[in-house]
């Protein structure tokens, strides 16, 4: 009997207020740690969001860019062919053409500038006197 009560001496029991306690303190730090998750992958998910706008935007700021571009290049062209009419020019507009298959034959450099292959080149400077 002696043994019996040394054992029952040394065995910490808990009350049911304490186990109680434990429990609510346990449930309220998984709450917090849920609540922190949650928190933190809605961050990253505003961050990807964010990421996917910006890079949505630069791939339409350069779209933009293009379309300015062949704005630009369409005025100059009109402008030109404007100029050229006004002086009389016998000069016509360069047409926009497909590309076409196959590859390109090389071309001897004698020919590359209107000459025989093998003759000599002599390049003309046409450029007005003084500019």
């Amino acid at each position: 009997m002696n043994n019996n009560r040394n054992r029952r001496r040394y065995q910490r029991r808990l009350d049911v207020g304490s186990l109680i306690a434990l429990l609510t303190l346990g449930a309220v730090g998984a709450a917090v740690a849920c609540g922190f998750v949650g928190v933190k992958n809605a961050h990253v998910e505003r961050g990807d969001l964010r990421r996917s706008l910006e890079d949505e935007i630069r791939v339409l700021e350069k779209e933009v860019e293009a379309i300015e571009l062949r704005i630009a290049r369409g005025r100059d062209r009109r402008s030109l062919e404007g100029a050229l009419r006004h002086i009389g020019s016998e000069l016509v507009p360069i047409e926009n053409s497909e590309s076409l298959a196959g590859r390109p034959a090389p071309i001897p450099d004698g020919l590359a500038f209107g000459g025989r292959p093998g003759s000599e080149i002599n390049v003309t400077d046409l450029s007005p006197p003084g500019g």
